[in-house]
């Protein structure tokens, strides 16, 4: 590793660095990679997706529980919010169901995060809805690397290939995501895709179908790692090498 953990969590200077998961489809895998990273990274876990699938109700927050939500208060008063701590897993700032008509302009999700890593003085990892909308192109735009998972089947390709295409000029780092066996000609248009951009690529990640079946909230990376992990938590820590080393 050219640069350790602690070099690269103090950032360029001006403020620790932020790492935004995103995708153009669901399903891809984006907030277990979000979830995972932010443990590994010891980064505060910024939850944008307001949907029942989002990483706050996989961490075992309910918004139902209460009365505020810190997240719309950070956009909407200008609060740096304070993570929710747990064990075993990453510190937490929750989404809420109505971001989705909340969501506040692009540019002040950029300012927000931006803000919030300097007050934290730590490593951001940030999961996104999927697909583009303000909160998303905020975060990315925020983002001094841009995590892409990227299943090998047609559909998710094909959103790949768009998401790119947008995005040429931001700092993707695409990362091959539930793989075991792809057929050739997926591993001939993923290999298409990044070079025409030239986009570098993260370790692959192999399918693991009882991630999917899951039902505690700690990290899968989290001490210790069940054996069953382990491959899976190889990927992980091979991805973070790819972050940390990736300017």
């Amino acid at each position: 590793m050219s640069k350790s953990l602690v070099e690269w969590a103090k950032g360029n200077g001006t403020r620790p660095p932020i790492v935004t998961c995103a995708a153009w489809k669901g399903g891809d895998g984006k907030s277990t990679t979000a979830r995972e990273l932010a443990y590994l990274l010891d980064a505060v876990l910024v939850d944008l997706d307001w949907d029942a699938g989002c990483s706050s109700r996989s961490m075992g927050y309910r918004h139902e529980n209460y009365v505020r939500s810190p997240l719309r208060d950070g956009f909407t008063k200008g609060r740096t919010p304070t993570p929710i701590s747990g064990r075993r897993k990453a510190d937490l700032v929750p989404s809420y169901p109505d971001l989705v008509e909340e969501q506040p302009h692009r540019d002040e999700v950029t300012d927000a995060l931006e803000r919030w890593a300097r007050d934290w003085n730590r490593p951001v990892v940030v999961d996104t809805h999927p697909g583009g909308c303000e909160a998303t192109y905020g975060a990315v735009n925020a983002a001094d690397t841009v995590v892409v998972p990227a299943v090998m089947v047609k559909e998710s390709l094909n959103a790949l290939e768009g998401m790119v295409d947008e995005l040429t000029d931001y700092p993707l780092l695409i990362t091959p995501n539930k793989v075991d066996s792809p057929p050739q000609w997926a591993r001939r248009r993923l290999a298409e895709i990044v070079k025409r951009h030239d986009i570098p690529m993260g370790p692959l990640v192999y399918d693991e179908p009882w991630i999917r079946k899951r039902t505690i909230n700690i990290a899968i990376s989290s001490e210790p790692v069940a054996k069953r992990a382990r491959r899976f938590v190889d990927s992980m820590d091979g991805l973070v090498k790819a972050v940390i080393n990736y300017a």
